[in-house]
């Protein structure tokens, strides 16, 4: 069994060299020059922005303002929410806020309903002075709770602003392993 091994093994290496030969760099041309790696061009405008992103200093609650759309849909409904920079400085988001919708107590799981996130990456933005990002706030309406306020906290911060809910009853699910109501990430928009 060993002497046809060695054979097998010793084809396996010659073939590795062969293939890593073709790794290395490219062919001199009939010319003697080296022949240039195809370019990949980013995007300018993703660029731009990572470039603004690790510039501008991060939003905090004291350049932030909030306000809220009115949900549009069936069923799953969506409110968006718009963090306004008030600032005359550039800022960046990333990641998620949170989101609790306020109402009257329910008597299986009370007052406030924390939505969970959702399962998008989040990716850094950056907010120009006057500029708006958002958040989708998804949830399922029907039930009977209706909300009577919501209370936004943005990315990275722990003073919330508290706000009218403009939708009607949203179905609570507290605990649900896959609710039908939840956060997005923040994202470049607006209302």
């Amino acid at each position: 069994m060993g002497t046809t091994r060695a054979p097998f093994v010793a084809g396996l290496f010659a073939a590795g060299l062969l293939l890593a030969g073709c790794g290395g760099d490219p062919a001199p041309s009939a010319a003697g020059e080296m022949a240039a790696p195809p370019a990949q061009a980013a995007p300018e405008e993703a660029a731009g922005s990572a470039d603004q992103a690790a510039a501008a200093a991060r939003c905090t609650d004291a350049v932030l303002t909030a306000t809220v759309n009115e949900p549009t849909g069936e069923g799953q409904q969506r409110t968006v929410l718009a963090w306004r920079n008030t600032s005359d400085q550039p800022c960046t988001m990333t990641g998620f806020g949170g989101v609790d919708l306020r109402g009257p107590d329910d008597p299986t799981f009370g007052p406030s309903y924390s939505l969970p996130r959702s399962a998008e990456e989040p990716t850094a933005i950056t907010l120009q002075p006057g500029g708006t990002g958002i958040t989708t706030i998804t949830t399922l309406s029907g039930g009977d709770w209706t909300p009577t306020e919501v209370v936004v906290t943005a990315p990275d911060e722990t003073t919330s602003q508290t706000l009218p809910w403009r939708g009607g009853p949203v179905q609570r699910q507290d605990g649900a392993t896959r609710p039908g109501s939840f956060i997005g990430p923040v994202e470049q928009g607006s209302i």
